[in-house]
């Protein structure tokens, strides 16, 4: 029960801090989770934070899917593939080259790494979009759809390196893809049958459809839950919108509960007490590689489509990499993979690009703020 209490109380100065420093709550969040971990070690044996954990990145990706309107992707579906493919493929091939050359890894442990660094987390570039409230732009639903694409071509690369497609992977495809014809019209109907209802049906319902296809997406194929998650979303994008409270409360409900949950567990999984030197080293050129490589494959081409400051705060924006880069390292873990010591390398180069784009975005907004003339 103690480590219970220490976790709420965590996630309300976590949160606090967030609003008074003008930073990403999922920023002081994480660094909550290293500290925790820290002074708690104990805090990984509590079950009901990764299970709600787990909940909230899918909970995440599926709100996410909410802000995504096809009508405007099929306008801008040239500019998302461009910029999400070399926002992929430029770093990944340069960690590669890095960790095979420079630190010595067999191939199967750097390509692990670069497919691990090379992400882009969707989560936090929804959440940075809506803080700067711009999801609603051309621009804003462009950047959103190119960190999707990273996002489907990391985990691609992942199941391909690790060979985890198998005939089961056919058979999630094939529900996910009913399940997008089938579900709008259902929950349509429930929520005009039920719309008002002290019981809410209308959030149960789409709870349920996360844990349903989570679970069949972790336990049957190779695809991973938070991208079916995010699927569907898409799918559901229209059902939510035509209900202005069923979407403010489910908002409410993600971003005050779950997706705290899920930042904070994702810092606990840093072992502060392995900073050795040779580990410092190894974590340091994996970040400039990763925040470098990056911002240059994204940056570069976001210019053929966007104003020239727009796309450098594109390619700080897209070096938030959390959540699958976290899911790579865990996977070569438990895989054998990677070390202790590159597994902990990985989840600190991921935390401190995390943290980058949110001190420039706070620099930008005080900038702003002091002269606002000029910007």
């Amino acid at each position: 029960m103690e480590t219970s209490l220490a976790i709420a109380l965590c996630l309300m100065l976590a949160g606090l801090a967030a609003l008074e420093l003008r930073l990403s709550t999922a920023i002081l969040e994480i660094l909550a989770g290293v500290l925790l971990a820290a002074f708690l070690p104990h805090t990984a044996e509590v079950k009901w934070l990764g299970f709600l954990a787990n909940f909230g990145m899918l909970a995440l990706m599926f709100v996410a899917g909410f802000e995504v309107e096809i009508d405007k992707l099929r306008r801008t579906w040239r500019s998302c593939l461009v910029i999400g493919i070399l926002s992929f493929a430029v770093p990944l091939a340069g960690i590669y080259v890095l960790c095979t050359l420079l630190l010595q890894l067999v191939p199967v442990t750097a390509a692990l790494v670069a497919i691990g660094l090379s992400t882009t987390s969707l989560a936090l570039v929804y959440q940075a979009l809506r803080h700067e409230n711009i999801l609603d732009t051309a621009e804003g639903q462009t950047i959103l759809a190119a960190a999707s694409v990273v996002d489907v071509l990391s985990m691609v690369a992942l199941a391909l390196l690790l060979g985890d497609i198998t005939w089961a992977t056919a058979v999630v495809v094939l529900v996910v893809v009913l399940s997008l014809a089938g579900l709008p019209p259902i929950g349509s109907w429930l929520f005009r049958r039920y719309m008002g209802s002290t019981a809410e049906p209308e959030i149960r319902f789409l709870l349920v459809i996360l844990v349903a296809l989570g679970f069949m997406a972790e336990n049957v194929g190779g695809i991973h839950p938070a991208i079916v998650a995010f699927a569907v979303g898409v799918a559901m994008a229209g059902v939510v919108y035509e209900s202005t409270a069923v979407r403010e409360k489910m908002k409410g409900l993600v971003f005050g509960f779950f997706a705290p949950l899920f930042f904070l567990h994702a810092g606990t999984q840093i072992d502060a007490a392995r900073l050795s030197p040779e580990f410092i080293i190894t974590a340091a050129v994996l970040f400039v590689a990763a925040v470098g490589l990056k911002f240059a494959g994204t940056a570069l081409p976001a210019r053929l489509f966007m104003r020239d400051s727009s796309s450098r705060a594109v390619g700080m924006l897209f070096n938030y990499r959390l959540s699958f880069g976290i899911i790579a390292a865990n996977v070569g873990l438990e895989s054998g993979v990677l070390t202790e010591d590159l597994y902990a390398a990985m989840l600190i180069t991921v935390a401190g690009s995390a943290a980058l784009p949110a001190m420039s975005g706070t620099a930008t907004r005080r900038k702003k703020a002091a002269d606002p003339i000029r910007y």
